[in-house]
């Protein structure tokens, strides 16, 4: 007979599995607010204007870029012990090259092409970078204990 019940008995499998995504969560919820913020914070002081130029939107990729690094960072950072680090910082990476394609199509012909195309190219460069500076700080700190 089959268990119906409404909330099944947890496997085995479900803590790991929540210690495998929660790493690339926060990375992306980091990544996230430091844009979100600065976005806003920017936007209330006049320097982020809906007619921006060239020099604002190149200004707005950059330190979205270096968001991207930090949320990769922390993602291979809080890795589980013994995995790869970087497996979570390119997990981050596809994920944000995921919103990142959806957000240059539904923005396609509003901002510069350029722009749109950065978001689609830099988020995995931007995981590469994050996740090999985690993994570079982790095996320091472990070759010092």
């Amino acid at each position: 007979m089959t268990d119906l019940s409404p909330n099944p008995a947890p496997t085995s499998d479900q803590p790991a599995l929540i210690r495998h995504i929660l790493p690339v969560v926060v990375g992306g919820v980091v990544a996230l607010a430091l844009t979100v913020v600065t976005d806003n914070t920017l936007g209330a002081h006049g320097v982020l204007t809906g007619e921006g130029g060239t020099a604002t939107m190149l200004m707005a990729a950059a330190y979205r870029a270096l968001f991207s690094v930090v949320g990769c960072h922390m993602a291979a950072r809080l890795a589980p012990v013994g995995q790869p680090r970087i497996r979570y910082a390119m997990g981050l990476g596809a994920l944000m090259l995921v919103v990142n394609v959806i957000g240059a199509l539904s923005l396609w012909g509003q901002v510069p092409m350029w722009y749109s195309l950065s978001g689609i190219a830099l988020p995995i460069p931007c995981a590469i970078v994050g996740g090999g500076t985690a993994a570079r700080v982790m095996a320091r700190a472990a070759r010092r204990t």
